[in-house]
């Protein structure tokens, strides 16, 4: 009887991972995802709908008309002004590029609702799915800020006496920057979700022996 007693028999206890790592996951990719299309679905809208050319269109009325009587140098300054905001214009609408943004974010929309499905099914390709979202995000999020800023530097480059060069690096390196830092930190929180939902088999000693 001591001799079975003292036996120490392992005992298979399966500690089930919190199903909260993977539905959180599924969470944030379904926000981001739904708000992305959104955004891009307002900004189609306002774009397509004339509402800044309605905007510019106020500011060039706001400079009245052209000074005809007046000085070479106020002419000087309304001819600027007035080419100023025509620029602004053409290269905003250039800039926004709503029909890539519009596509791409409907397809990252498309993937993030079947990795978010896989994710709250709790079913381990649901990870990988993520992960594939992740990518496709990084992806067109760094084409659609190459044409942004290859936009935008382009209109740098037709103001007089503006340090395109300056502005054109502090605004890259913002933009570059902020996506790394934002694609890296969900990379992170994919990979940790993933290994804190792993369901493990441990072996524990059961409590009935003796010292």
């Amino acid at each position: 009887m001591d001799s079975l007693e003292n036996t120490k028999i392992p005992v298979t206890v399966k500690n089930e991972p919190s199903k909260w790592w993977a539905w959180s996951l599924a969470i944030v990719i379904i926000i981001w995802s739904l708000f992305g299309a959104l955004g891009s679905s307002v900004n189609y809208y306002l774009v397509n709908s004339g509402f800044y050319d309605d905007i510019f269109s106020d500011g060039k009325k706001s400079l009245g008309e052209y000074p005809e009587n007046g000085t070479s140098r106020e002419q000087q300054e309304w001819n600027e002004s007035y080419e100023f905001l025509d620029s602004i214009s053409k290269n905003f609408e250039q800039s926004q590029q709503t029909n890539l943004q519009l596509q791409f974010s409907l397809i990252c929309l498309f993937v993030g609702f079947i990795a978010s499905f896989l994710l709250f099914s709790r079913d381990p390709k649901g990870f990988k799915a993520a992960g594939i979202w992740l990518g496709v995000i990084a992806i067109t999020g760094t084409i659609t800020q190459y044409i942004s800023l290859t936009n935008m530097n382009k209109f740098y480059d037709e103001i007089e006496g503006f340090d395109s060069s300056l502005v054109t690096g502090i605004s890259t390196g913002i933009s570059i920057g902020s996506a790394l830092v934002c694609y890296f930190t969900v990379f992170g929180f994919i990979v940790i979700a993933a290994i804190k939902s792993k369901s493990e088999d441990d072996l524990t000693e059961s409590g009935f022996h003796r010292d």
